[in-house]
């Protein structure tokens, strides 16, 4: 029987006092180095630089139009001097300077003979207006004698006037005088109260 590390022959039951270290080992063959899990990754190519889209190009070609002369306004004559535009004159404003001893004519009144009487033109008489008092007295009078459409008609008319009186679209009387408010006679009867009291 020999020895399994120095291969001495050994009789039987002889243990060899021979030790690992004291013969040369064969080299490890040498091993394969491990591949990595992940490859490396290979460098990115540059970017190409970026170029727009550039549309096909068409053949057609838009007809021919030829410049038109500008449009000259119908009414205007070349040469000739043009008139100025018209502006709209201001409203005028009612008067407050009354004179002494104007009989100041109040909303309230007018409003109530217009709404009352004002198919005969009472409101208009009280505020002045002759001419279409007339005018109304005389649709409805002789209005009456068609089928009462005159009267109809002037009873219309004296509607709408009322109406205008209540939103101060009519404010002044036939001379041009404001046409007192409601408030504004009760303001005035006030302090000719306090007056008399203070005398």
């Amino acid at each position: 029987m020999n020895c399994p590390r120095c291969g001495r022959p050994l009789a039987e039951g002889e243990i060899c006092n021979c030790s690992a270290n004291d013969f040369p080992t064969a080299p490890a063959a040498p091993t394969a180095p491990e591949a990595p899990i992940f490859p490396p990754a290979e460098p990115a190519a540059p970017a190409a630089p970026f170029t727009p889209p550039v549309a096909p190009q068409s053949d057609y070609v838009p007809p021919y139009t030829p410049p038109t002369a500008p449009q000259q306004d119908y009414y205007q004559q070349p040469g000739y001097p043009q008139p100025a535009p018209v502006t709209p004159a201001a409203p005028v404003l009612a008067r407050t300077d009354y004179p002494e001893g104007y009989k100041i004519k109040k909303k309230y009144v007018a409003v109530l003979l217009g709404a009352t009487l004002g198919a005969l033109g009472i409101h208009n008489f009280y505020l002045g207006n002759q001419s279409k008092a007339i005018a109304q007295l005389l649709i409805c009078l002789v209005g009456s004698l068609l089928f009462g459409l005159g009267a109809v008609a002037a009873s219309v008319w004296a509607l709408i006037e009322t109406v205008q009186l209540l939103t101060e679209d009519i404010d002044k009387d036939a001379n041009g005088f404001k046409i007192m408010t409601f408030e504004e006679s009760l303001v005035k009867t006030r302090m000719e109260a306090e007056k008399k009291l203070d005398e």
